[in-house]
């Protein structure tokens, strides 16, 4: 569940935000009692190892499985970190705050407590820790955006330009916390102690650390005698009170172990608990399991300490007060984290521990890191079972970055992974039936790597994906990457193979997008004969595609490719109708309607059917479609409407409403219809080869409606684009293909 933005979260958010503005690019704590916590440092100043990206994924992993404390391992985990906070600024840059934020996490998770240095902290990592910032500043994140700002202090040096003004700012933030933490004792203790093990989580110092453990301490004291007092009295506290002690029994052992476990320190998280009143509110199943970790620390008791933390996320009723009642849910992901990773240097053969280390690494922006720790537990005889389980975490790593438009994560996660996929294509595993496949795994990479506008090395990996899990639609990539490169004969016997696919018979939607395709090369080499049999097939397997039984999304889909066929024969009232019957068809099925808007409204584009465009993009605006379907809906109307001369209505206006992230793509591409963004701004806002073909393709078709003779020329340049799966690619191709008249079948029984 995200985090609820409370109107606390939201003063907090704007007195950061505003002290970052101010300083440009550039603890109020309660001690029940002064215990201190020994802690082991590295005497002297620590040299960072330069860790560039093609080492980061072996690198990482030496780390993981090394916990010892020597200056030269220190010197591999400032590199790292310093690698994995210039990850973090990038994914910051790319628009992605959440990532960038769970990146700059999963930087400092690596350091333990005493291992600080100033030095792992550069110019772009100090670019992430202010990304961060301004991300937990929105949530309200006390602790761990102070433990952030005083980071960034210490990197920046008692002397440098800039460090005035952030020593003030932080003492201005210093003081907002200690005025905020206010209230009656259980309040003003229960807001004390989770800033302070929020702080804990990210500053490394053993300062912070012994803060946040007497603070847990103190707000559990305040909550067991408030508990005794009602018991020997039957006097109610206030509500407020009532609730703090509450969540102090109910969540205070837990907290006050996450915050040692983080550390992989659970002989300090028991010594803690059990020289304090903690003791008496301590579940036994997390004391036994911190014992078994201190005394024995083999992989199983580690593993136990994980389990414990990892019940405590479990979901729970939605009931609001019981939800108040839970354990922060980062407090939860650090002491996961450390547990998991002393399991992990326990037993780093053992698939199991290997494999929750992954899906930590996942989480914490370190995607890279999952193939190289699950490589190293698989053996040289691997069982189908845990290649599988491989394949999965790393097809989730890569996606995950893929959404975040980090490509070169992307690839740095699929180099790595290498040995995975090795394992993966010997006979006897690949026969298993694995799930993700092998090839599922080259497919994703193709595809970033068409979105990057990589066409070279998207293609073998499109081919290797087509001989490892045949079918029609496999082969049809392939023959559009063909395509794209100017290879038409690669391409058409590529199509051929996708007739022959295993799954053709079945796969009759997709049978009938190859052979338009092969329609649409044909005709573009004036085959005219050619192109008119592979017509002639299209339209047989769209019908036939047509009758077969599905959900709605696939009977859309078989009347939108039938109108697509319809159209090349010329028949746009026949391909209205099916256009009709998808968007009835889909109107049950809101993500399928969406889908089913965009293919009806950009092939209204191509067709100059403005009627039908309005029509499509008003039933999108009634079904209330996702923001981005109904942008570009909205975007291809407009573009119509201005080509026609047509008098618009306000349907194209509604569609292209914006609300959310100011910084997303698609909203920049509704400011620009809307006249709020030039050209050449719209063109300079594109971040990578995607967003700069849309831009391209949409200034192009501007200037196409105003009469402007270069647009054609533009249009060329659009169509013939390395980013073959775009919408607008295929746009540009329609609307520069050449004039093709045939008739259509004699008998040719449409609905």
């Amino acid at each position: 569940m995200p985090p609820r933005s409370t109107p606390r979260a939201r003063a907090f958010a704007r007195a950061i935000l505003a002290s970052l503005l101010a300083a440009g690019a550039a603890g109020c704590g309660t001690s029940a009692r002064p215990t201190k916590t020994p802690v082991q440092v590295v005497e002297g100043p620590v040299k960072p190892v330069d860790v560039q990206d093609a080492d980061f994924a072996t690198t990482l992993a030496r780390v993981l499985s090394d916990g010892s404390r020597t200056p030269e391992r220190l010197g591999t985990v400032a590199g790292v970190v310093r690698r994995q906070l210039a990850h973090a600024e990038r994914r910051f840059a790319l628009g992605a705050p959440e990532r960038g934020t769970s990146s700059v996490m999963g930087a400092l998770y690596l350091v333990r407590v005493g291992e600080g240095q100033g030095a792992m902290v550069d110019a772009s990592g100090a670019r992430a820790l202010d990304g961060a910032i301004r991300h937990l500043s929105t949530l309200g994140d006390e602790g761990r955006v102070h433990a952030l700002m005083r980071m960034r202090a210490t990197a920046l040096g008692t002397s440098a330009p800039g460090r005035a003004e952030l020593d003030e700012h932080l003492s201005n933030l210093e003081r907002w916390i200690g005025d905020t933490h206010a209230g009656s004792p259980g309040v003003r203790l229960g807001a004390e102690a989770r800033y302070l093990a929020a702080r804990a989580m990210v500053d490394p110092s053993g300062e912070t650390l012994d803060a946040a453990a007497n603070a847990i301490e103190a707000w559990v004291n305040r909550g067991i005698e408030i508990n005794r007092i009602f018991r020997q009295t039957g006097k109610r506290p206030e509500r407020a009170e009532a609730m703090e002690a509450a969540r102090s029994i109910e969540t205070g052992a837990v907290m006050l172990a996450s915050i040692f476990i983080r550390h992989g320190d659970a002989q300090g998280a028991l010594s803690r608990i059990e020289s304090s009143e903690v003791r008496l509110i301590t579940e036994p199943a997390l004391r036994r399991s911190l014992m078994v970790a201190s005394e024995d620390g083999d992989a199983e008791a580690w593993e136990m300490v994980a389990a414990a933390f990892a019940n405590e996320g479990a979901p729970t009723s939605e009931d609001e007060d019981e939800r108040e009642e839970r354990l922060d849910p980062c407090l939860v992901e650090a002491g996961v984290w450390g547990s998991v990773l002393e399991a992990y240097r326990k037993d780093p053969k053992n698939f199991r521990m290997a494999a929750l280390l992954a899906e930590e690494l996942v989480r914490l922006g370190m995607s890279e890191g999952a193939p190289a720790v699950l490589a190293g537990a698989l053996g040289a005889q691997p069982s189908a079972r845990f290649v599988a389980a491989a394949n999965r975490i790393v097809f989730e790593a890569m996606a995950v970055d893929a959404d975040a438009g980090d490509v070169d994560a992307v690839r740095r996660t699929f180099r790595a992974a290498a040995p995975i996929l090795a394992a993966a294509d010997r006979p006897e595993i690949a026969t298993a039936g694995l799930e993700p496949t092998p090839a599922r795994l080259r497919l994703l990479m193709a595809s970033v790597e068409v979105r990057s506008g990589d066409l070279a090395a998207a293609r073998p990996l499109f081919v290797a994906a087509a001989k490892g899990d045949p079918s029609v639609a496999a082969w049809i990539r392939v023959a559009r990457a063909d395509r794209q490169a100017k290879d038409s004969a690669a391409a058409l016997d590529n199509l051929r193979r996708a007739y022959a696919a295993p799954d053709a018979r079945v796969a009759l939607a997709d049978l009938a997008e190859a052979h338009l395709l092969a329609f649409e090369i044909q005709r573009d080499l004036g085959a005219a004969d050619a192109a008119k049999a592979e017509l002639a097939d299209a339209l047989t397997a769209a019908l036939a595609s047509q009758k077969q039984r599905g959900d709605a999304g696939m009977r859309a889909r078989a009347e939108t490719l039938l109108a697509r066929v319809l159209e090349a024969y010329g028949d746009a009232k026949a391909a209205r109708r099916a256009h009709d019957r998808a968007l009835a068809v889909a109107a049950t099925d809101r993500p399928a309607l969406g889908a089913t808007i965009l293919q009806v409204t950009s092939r209204a584009l191509v067709r100059r059917d403005l009627d039908a465009a309005r029509a499509a993009v008003r039933q999108g605006l009634e079904a209330d479609v996702d923001q981005e379907e109904r942008i570009y809906g909205g975007l291809w109307l407009h573009l119509l409407e201005r080509e026609l001369r047509a008098t618009p209505d306000d349907t194209a206006t509604r569609a292209l409403a914006t609300n959310g992230d100011r910084d997303a793509w698609v909203v920049k591409l509704a400011q620009w219809a809307l006249g709020r963004m030039t050209d050449d701004g719209l063109l300079a806002a594109a971040q990578n080869a995607a967003q700069r073909v849309e831009a391209e393709f949409y200034t192009a078709m501007a200037r196409r409606a105003s009469g402007d003779p270069a647009a054609a020329e533009r249009l060329r340049k659009v169509a013939d684009s390395p980013v073959l799966d775009l919408v607008e690619v295929q746009l540009a191709r329609d609307l520069l293909a050449p004039n093709f008249r045939v008739e259509l079948p004699q008998g040719a029984a449409l609905p």
